[in-house]
């Protein structure tokens, strides 16, 4: 029995060197050699092996005759499925040079630091390839460039045309045409747009991708992973020889991630005994492909509750979740809405996925934020229907490792925005009817988050959407949390609805005052509506004894309640 597990080893050589447990994903090679496109964009979820893959790609086509890095002399696939297959495939081993670059590890907080670390990157895998200097097949002039880059001294007009040039060396020497492999192509972008320099990242990898891989006449073919298209900023323009494959598609939908078969297989490898059925509710839930759709588990999780023998939230632990937490907090009232629904076991409906994310649009529409949270592995499809002008999906979390995601980062963002009190004491006065002391912490809280985030616009009503989900999964042991719901005769913002029917129920509406309007008149207009309106119809039919109905009014940093106790 292999004891080590391939936790945190994505090199296949080391896999297979060391005797580690290795799920046989080479049929993925059969599927790039048989794919006629010339580039093949790969977008999956963060740690579903697409790393791995892509080192098996690597060991495949890579001719090492000439390496110093990475060499090996044995046949690392003679026990796996791709060296079952007729000799058209085997043909293909090691006959290509072979140019892989991962730009996963390019996670830093400045454009200036990211272009260094890029920099790195790309001089790494020249000296790789320094044989180059010493090859009569290549001319001075482009020795003398190569050398440029290979030693860090080009300037950013060699960096961004390295792939080309590097292309046509390797092609000059071996006398091929040449394979790219770029891994996690799209992790710069990514922390590039939360770090505020996403226009000199995207200047960047558009030009360099397209040098390399758009009318390259030294390519056979490029294969790049993500976690998703980047799409109108022109990275990708006029490359009609590109496939695009993202979780709904059929390609290659059983090569990333572990089918329910490969997850049974090592259950029983390492004679664990546990059912499918608790493995499913923790971890699997995604669905890949499009006519033909195939339930996938996720590895990482997978490796990890096998190491540990445990169950438990192994995958959403890992780095990666900023971007999530932004756009959850800061979207609108019908997306948090919706994550609330999500929360109590709901689904999201009619959403039509576009599978080509555009970073600076992503909070323009809903659904460019239900896009990116499905494409980054966050919701599932569980039904589509197929109308005159698109598919319209249906998604709701994939298990519970992501249901526990979405409750941690709310009770989180809770816990660091509450400020001048502990979230407990924020909520305890709530519920409780202790107005005096909700005021006090809410509105410091307010004056706090606002300040921190504010880009010239009021965005208290950010922190109200977000002070809701948190006030959801802190208070749903003994409260039935609802928002935006009809009762009386109107829609009332929040009400908490306690389980005991003993406790006070809470009916709560927020109103930010106009340009126009004091605090004061915003403050009367909640008061006269929760009035008017008779919220509390809903909490006496449920035979709730006793409620309060609190007003809050926001003007900027500012915030003004008044309560009033229903009996």
């Amino acid at each position: 029995m292999k004891k080590r597990y391939p936790i945190g080893v994505d090199n296949f050589k080391e896999i297979i060197d060391e005797d580690l447990y290795f799920v046989d994903k080479t049929m993925f090679i059969k599927e790039i050699i048989d794919d006629g496109s010339k580039v093949i964009l790969i977008a999956r979820p963060r740690r579903f092996g697409k790393t791995l893959n892509m080192s098996m790609l690597k060991y495949y086509f890579q001719d090492d005759a000439y390496m110093i890095y990475d060499k090996t002399d044995k046949n690392l696939f003679e026990k796996f499925e791709i060296w079952k297959q007729d000799d058209f495939y085997k043909k293909e081993y090691k006959k290509y040079a072979v140019i892989n670059l991962t730009f996963k590890d390019i996670k830093m907080s400045t454009w200036e630091k990211s272009y260094k670390l890029i920099q790195k990157t790309i001089t790494e895998e020249y000296m790789k390839h320094d044989y180059i200097l010493d090859s009569d097949k290549v001319k001075p002039s482009e020795k003398q460039a190569f050398e440029e880059i290979c030693y860090g001294k080009g300037d950013e007009s060699d960096y961004v045309k390295s792939l080309k040039a590097l292309s046509s060396a390797l092609y000059k020497h071996y006398d091929t045409k040449v394979i790219i492999l770029i891994d996690e192509y799209d992790t710069l972008l990514n922390e590039a747009y939360i770090n505020g320099y996403y226009k000199e990242a995207i200047e960047f990898i558009r030009v360099f991708l397209n040098a390399g891989l758009k009318n390259n006449e030294y390519l056979h073919k490029a294969v790049l992973t993500g976690i998703f298209r980047v799409a109108k900023e022109s990275i990708f323009s006029d490359m009609n020889n590109l496939n695009v494959c993202t979780i709904l598609n059929d390609d290659y939908r059983e090569q990333f991630g572990f089918t329910q078969d490969e997850v049974k297989e090592m259950l029983t490898y390492y004679e664990i005994d546990e059912t499918m059925a608790n493995m499913s509710a923790w971890y699997n839930g995604y669905l890949f492909g499009k006519k033909e759709m195939t339930t996938i588990y996720n590895p990482w999780s997978i490796m990890l509750y096998i190491k540990n023998k445990s169950l438990g939230p192994y995958w959403i632990n890992t780095s990666g979740n900023a971007i999530i937490k932004q756009i959850a907090v800061n979207a609108g009232e019908s997306i948090q809405n919706s994550i609330q629904d999500l929360l109590n076991g709901g689904v999201v409906e009619n959403i039509k996925i576009d599978e080509n994310i555009i970073y600076n649009e992503i909070m323009n529409k809903d659904n460019n934020i239900w896009s990116f949270l499905l494409m980054s592995g966050y919701l599932k499809v569980i039904d589509k229907e197929w109308r005159e002008d698109g598919i319209y999906y249906t998604l709701c979390p994939p298990n519970k490792e992501i249901f526990y995601f979405y409750r941690n980062m709310i009770e989180s963002w809770l816990s660091e925005t509450v400020r001048g009190g502990s979230v407990e004491k924020l909520l305890k006065a709530l519920i409780t009817g202790d107005i005096e002391t909700f005021e006090d912490i809410f509105s410091n809280t307010v004056m706090q988050t606002v300040s921190v985030y504010d880009t010239g616009q009021d965005t208290s009503e950010n922190f109200y959407h977000a002070f809701v989900l948190g006030i959801l999964v802190n208070l749903d042991k003994d409260y039935e949390i609802k928002s935006n719901r009809e009762s009386g005769i109107g829609r009332y913002d929040v009400m908490i609805i306690p389980k005991a029917t003993h406790k006070k129920g809470i009916v709560i509406e927020f109103k930010r005052a106009s340009k126009k309007e004091s605090l004061e008149e915003a403050l009367d207009r909640a008061k006269k509506q929760l009035a008017q309106k008779k919220y509390e119809t809903e909490l006496i039919q449920r035979g709730i004894e006793q409620s309060i109905r609190l007003a809050i009014a926001f003007k900027g940093k500012e915030v003004m309640m008044e309560m009033e106790e229903i009996k």
